[in-house]
């Protein structure tokens, strides 16, 4: 507790010096505004840098005396805000046409609610990813539908982008670079978004200044691009939407209850998480009232930040819950930083802060890495001894972990600090009927907040002066958290790529039982004959776990609805796992499994032989229902459908003898003709070429 306790400001000296007001020229400051209908001019980048100094430098020096001048910028540009915006009204009578231009007005309407309400915190976290989503969106709009451009992930590439750098000027360029840039920089954009500063720490920073320096500067660059003709309006890259991530399916006690549920499911989706995880569903009680019992009761949770939490809770209570996000995960990001280099005794103990130039920051990533790197430990290169594993995973346990990289870290998963820190969210800023607190994804997170806060819970209450709950929260106290370490402990990745291909595969089996349930039914009207099951003449291989083995398929089309195949199937990754125990569920904690390079390179190589099947299986489906609606066939089609039913069984039996090659091998060559077979499998059925399937695996078969 006492080395927990040890930091609060985690802004190193420099970085304070480029951010704090201090020893600002106050006849500066009294200069006349360079705004013109609330538009930067041109003369406010005057001599912010010597020509002599390149637009990209990286230069330390150039950068630091740049953002004094912006400082006074920054104070110039609230006090114009401030005496002519004294309502959202204001701000959209001023700046309109850019509003028009960008289509962002709601997210840009509730950030001026905000700065009157003195959320300014809320406000620059919100406007700064707005700001690097706005550049991503204009490199977007600069080229067309058949000219995908590569939009850098890192701000600091984005900002050297030479399509920016032709439409903005190079002048403009270093502006933005001396405020969200470089390590050397302001880098404010970063300091926030990874939780550097305190928020208690940051009321004695201009913020405030900053809020209305960077609307400004998003509405001046709005219409700087407007007025060069180049875009006539912003064409916008997809938002994210947070669905499908999660689904809070119902458990049953009773199997018949439960069967009678799944039945009426429209997802797949659904469905296979109502199967697949039903031990896992996090707690259904008032989450954010529990977190407020729990705010001034553990070590967790960074001194002096209780008023921000409480800020956060404020927008729960309104349904606004991109809100909260935008404040609990920089605070969140902080907390685990804090643990992370406590557990791991060798990472260096500044490391907590932000660090100086040509060291990296201990983000979320690597946080959550599974090894800790040398570098962060003080130390180059270890050239005889392995990387030290990250205690972190022993101090949290596998079931926080596998939610941690879940929510944050698996790129098939939700990356929620990323998707709402890069503004790939800040549409849902006002639209609690998109995301709110019924979403799934926020119940997983705020559960899994609860599980942290409770883990370091004190006896004695950490209450400040200007920290005050007006709630009586005495009626929480009754819960049970115990329920919430039972769905942790019981909580095991979706979204690691060994969870995405499980997931696939049983998606393959289910389209295959479609087929041949559409397959059955024309049988039974005698317009076609079925065939026979044939045995294979090619060597099988063993593996009687496997969704893709040849008895299990001659079962699995059989079954009478999909909910039982699905059940089926996730029966047999548990019998896989756990031998014969059918009934013991426990969590597969798949961050605690070997995961090498090479294992992730071949993993996503059989996940995409998988998509592929998957679709060819989905191909075929929509033939047989054509088929099935087709009232009459001309005798071509009949006897070319003839041809598909006396091939029926065969064409399968080859599809998933490939597969279930596929889960056993690791040699390229071989890996490489399944991912043939398969492709030309697809093609054949589209073109309807039946026959063709059998020459195709003949030739994979040679291979084998």
């Amino acid at each position: 507790m006492i080395s927990l306790n040890k930091w609060q400001s985690c802004l190193n000296p420099r970085v304070k010096q480029l951010l704090e007001n201090n020893s600002l020229n106050k006849f500066l400051l009294d200069c006349n505004i360079p705004i013109e209908k609330g538009l930067l001019k041109e003369n406010a980048f005057i001599g912010l840098r010597n020509s002599n100094v390149p637009y990209g430098t990286l230069e330390a020096e150039p950068l630091a005396a740049a953002s004094s001048k912006i400082k006074i910028l920054a104070y110039q540009i609230s006090q114009f805000f401030d005496s002519n915006i004294i309502s959202t009204n204001d701000f959209f009578k001023i700046y309109d046409d850019e509003l028009e231009w960008c289509g962002n007005s709601d997210v840009f309407r509730r950030c001026v609610e905000l700065y009157l309400e003195k959320d300014y915190l809320s406000v620059l976290l919100i406007v700064i990813s707005n700001l690097e989503r706005l550049l991503g969106d204009i490199i977007y709009s600069l080229h067309d539908d058949t000219d995908t451009p590569v939009i850098p992930s890192l701000i600091r590439d984005l900002l050297i982008a030479p399509s920016l750098i032709s439409l903005l000027g190079e002048e403009m360029i270093f502006f933005l670079r001396c405020i969200i840039g470089p390590p050397n920089s302001m880098n404010l954009r970063n300091v926030l978004w990874h939780g550097f500063i305190n928020p208690h720490e940051f009321l004695k920073v201009p913020v405030k200044w900053y809020c209305t320096l960077i609307l400004i500067i998003t509405m001046s660059i709005c219409n700087m691009v407007r007025h060069k003709d180049i875009i006539g309006l912003l064409k916008k890259r997809n938002n994210v939407n947070f669905k499908g991530f999660y689904y809070l399916t119902l458990f049953f006690d009773n199997v018949d209850d439960r069967n009678a549920y799944i039945s009426v499911e429209k997802s797949f989706d659904e469905l296979y998480e109502c199967v697949m995880y039903e031990h896992a569903l996090p707690p259904q009680y008032p989450h954010h009232m529990i977190l407020e019992s729990l705010l001034f009761k553990n070590f967790f949770v960074i001194p002096r930040t209780h008023s921000t939490w409480l800020c956060s809770f404020r927008y729960l209570s309104n349904n606004q819950v991109l809100l909260f996000l935008v404040l609990a995960l920089p605070l969140l990001e902080h907390c685990l930083r804090r643990i992370y280099v406590c557990v791991n005794k060798d990472v260096q103990g500044h490391r907590i802060c932000t660090v100086e130039a040509g060291e990296y920051f201990l983000t979320l990533d690597i946080i959550l890495g599974e090894k800790v790197a040398w570098a962060f430990c003080g130390i180059e290169e270890e050239k005889h001894e392995e990387e030290r594993m990250n205690e972190l995973y022993s101090e949290l346990g596998g079931g926080a972990m596998d939610l941690l990289l879940d929510l944050f870290v698996h790129a098939d998963g939700p990356r929620l600090r990323d998707r709402v820190a890069h503004g790939e969210a800040n549409h849902l800023i006002d639209s609690p009927e998109l995301f709110n607190l019924s979403s799934p994804l926020y119940k997983y997170f705020i559960s899994l907040l609860i599980v942290l806060w409770n883990k370091y819970e004190l006896k004695i209450p950490l209450i400040h002066e200007e920290d005050v709950i007006k709630k009586d929260n005495s009626s929480i106290q009754t819960i049970d958290i115990e329920s919430y370490e039972k769905w942790i402990s019981n909580y095991r990745s979706r979204f690691h790529p060994i969870s995405m291909l499980w997931k696939e595969s049983v998606q393959v089996i289910t389209n295959v039982w479609k087929c041949w349930n559409v397959y059955q039914e024309m049988a039974k009207t005698s317009r076609f004959i079925m065939s026979n099951w044939i045995e294979p003449s090619w060597v099988t291989v063993d593996d009687s776990f496997s969704l893709f083995e040849y008895d299990f398929l001659k079962d699995v089309v059989k079954f009478d609805s999909i909910s039982l195949v699905v059940q089926e199937c996730c029966s047999r990754f548990y019998k896989r796992k756990f031998g014969n125990a059918m009934n013991d569920k426990k969590a597969i904690y798949l961050n605690e499994i070997s995961y090498t390079r090479d294992d992730a390179k071949v993993i996503n190589f059989r996940r995409g032989v998988i998509k592929k099947a998957n679709g060819g299986v989905e191909k075929l489906h929509t033939i047989l229902k054509t088929l099935q609606l087709s009232t009459s066939l001309s005798s071509r089609k009949r006897k070319n459908t003839q041809t598909l039913f006396d091939l029926f069984p065969s064409i399968f039996q080859q599809l998933c003898y490939a597969l279930l090659t596929l889960e056993q091998i690791r040699d390229q060559k071989l890996m490489l003709a399944i991912l043939i077979f398969i492709e030309r499998w697809n093609g054949f059925c589209v073109e309807g070429n039946w026959k063709n399937i059998n020459k195709a695996f003949e030739e994979f078969i040679k291979v084998r």
